[in-house]
């Protein structure tokens, strides 16, 4: 019981930290390379218990080793001082050219990215690239009518390649009434079948009356790691289409907070290493792009605030500023709160 609660806490360290310390130090990385004077980069939240400091930088490592955080000239004031940094300062943020802002604002979440490929490269070279099987065929169906049978491996749709289910699922999803050409493996064979799926008013999309399941295949370590840079892009695209589709209202939103998040990692630790990894893969997924909405406070309102500094040729006084950073803490705080909410409501949900 205690080695169990122990691989947990270790595991949600890990995961938190692939996330929250590859997004802070891209940040911090190419904030250094564009002169920005930082003041602090630190591992973890709370009281120091281990730093050293070299040229302005304070390097940190803090008791609650859940995140990560920089300090940046003309955005945080130094822990140690009082002194102003005024926008004409050298190493200021704001005095940089905003090409060069942009770039330290973005490489947080391209570190993210970054990271989930590494993951996810490594989770396919040792377990195998995940693979969509046709587990069951419901007659009458579209599938039925194709030739698709129970045992059937999808390759590819239409000529893109299928690399999981949610592939699968997808190119089906946003093609009612379309043919669609499938490629499949079938007893080492390669053969081909048309399936038109027809409209399913619940999903409000296409569906071929299937039942699917997932196999990992062991590949070569070349196709492992091209597998996973596609499958970064690929799961990023999809969570973009299942953003707008809960925006648009065509699904329900269904959101994980903070107590999902726990509660997947506490699930996902006690079935392996791999599993941690993918998770912690698909959660660098997650906040790469969660970063990247327009939301004042995150790193697209910064890029936003930006773009309007290169159109109108002055940035936002300070107190736009300031009221689009309450509006997105605002925007923030009630996303926050209905994932937590959602968390409670599965939480009860699974308890009964």
């Amino acid at each position: 019981m205690l080695g169990s609660a122990i691989l947990i806490i270790i595991s949600f360290i890990f995961v938190f930290l692939t996330f929250a310390l590859s997004h802070e130090f891209g940040h911090f990385i190419v904030g250094k390379a564009s002169g920005v004077w930082v003041y602090e980069f630190s591992l973890g939240f709370g009281p120091i218990i281990k730093q050293f400091k070299r040229k302005e930088t304070l390097y940190s490592i803090r008791i609650l080793p859940l995140g990560a955080f920089v300090k940046f000239a003309g955005l945080d004031q130094p822990p140690d001082s009082t002194d102003d940094v005024t926008d004409e300062d050298p190493g200021s943020f704001r005095s940089k050219p905003i090409i060069l802002r942009l770039f330290t604002i973005l490489a947080g979440p391209f570190m993210n990215f970054i990271v989930a490929f590494i993951l996810f490269s490594i989770v396919f070279t040792a377990a195998g690239v995940p693979s969509a099987i046709i587990a069951e065929v419901f007659p009458g169906t579209p599938a039925w009518h194709g030739g698709v049978i129970a045992g059937d491996r999808i390759i590819s749709i239409d000529g893109a390649r299928a690399d999981s289910i949610a592939d699968v699922k997808d190119k089906i999803w946003q093609n009612p009434g379309q043919p669609l050409n499938l490629k499949i493996e079938r007893e080492g064979e390669i053969i081909e079948r048309t399936v038109t799926p027809e409209s399913d008013p619940d999903a409000q999309g296409g569906a071929i009356g299937v039942m699917l399941s997932e196999i990992w295949v062991r590949r070569g370590f070349l196709e492992s790691v091209s597998r996973g840079m596609s499958f970064t892009g690929k799961m990023s695209w999809n969570l973009l289409l299942t953003l707008w589709r809960m925006i648009t209202g065509k699904i329900k939103p269904d959101v994980a907070g903070p107590i999902g998040i726990v509660q997947a990692v506490g699930q996902t630790a006690r079935l392996g290493l791999i599993n941690v990894f993918y998770l912690a893969g698909l959660l660098n997924v997650n906040l790469g792009l969660l970063n990247l909405l327009p939301i004042p406070v995150l790193d697209g309102g910064w890029v936003v605030f930006l773009l309007i500094e290169a159109i109108r040729r002055k940035p936002l006084s300070v107190e736009q500023e300031t009221f689009a950073r309450m509006v997105g803490m605002a925007i923030l705080g009630v996303l926050i709160v209905f994932a937590t909410f959602s968390d409670i409501i599965r939480l009860g949900t699974s308890g009964g």
